[in-house]
């Protein structure tokens, strides 16, 4: 009888594990395709700019759009590869976002040499905002938008310059 009662209790213990992990697939799987949903378009973020004014992303021009972290070497080499072939990127709307404070955003433009530049803007993004806007991101994550909004390419880690630039004007 005891037999009985624990295998019942195993199996029906063993049935719920399964539909948990069944459920956590399901839900992994539906939260990767909405995130899809939601970068196939630039997105329109709550954005401030370096003077703490609130940016919108422009949607009529190219438009690649980096996440990054300061302290973050691959997202530092992408800077610096930004800087190296700015003359590349002159048609192109380069947004770069990070959830950082300001101040180290700010100082982060400063020691790249890309402050002042007229088509680099830098960003900030609360950290809340993040998924919600371009679901889970890896550092560096590069967007590539066309002039219709659209995605063109994504990169998911820290790319070379030149597979960036091959989708740009």
């Amino acid at each position: 009888m005891l037999k009985k009662i624990l295998l019942t209790v195993g199996a029906v213990t063993l049935f719920a594990l399964v539909l948990f992990l069944i459920f956590g697939i399901v839900e992994k799987l539906a939260s990767k395709k909405e995130a899809k949903v939601k970068i196939e378009t630039l997105p329109q973020a709550t954005l401030v700019d370096l003077d703490s004014v609130a940016y919108t992303i422009p949607s009529v021009t190219f438009t690649c759009l980096i996440h990054f972290n300061s302290g973050c070497e691959h997202c530092q080499y992408e800077l610096k590869e930004i800087k190296n072939n700015q003359k590349a990127f002159i048609n192109t709307k380069v947004i770069l976002v990070s959830s950082e404070s300001i101040k180290v955003i700010k100082s982060t433009s400063v020691d790249f040499g890309l402050d002042g530049m007229p088509n680099i803007h830098f960003v900030k993004i609360n950290p809340e905002h993040v998924f919600d806007t371009f679901g889970s991101l890896l550092l560096p994550h590069i967007f590539i938008y066309g002039k219709d909004s659209k995605l063109i390419k994504e990169f998911k880690g820290e790319a070379k310059v030149e597979a960036i630039l091959k989708y740009l004007p």
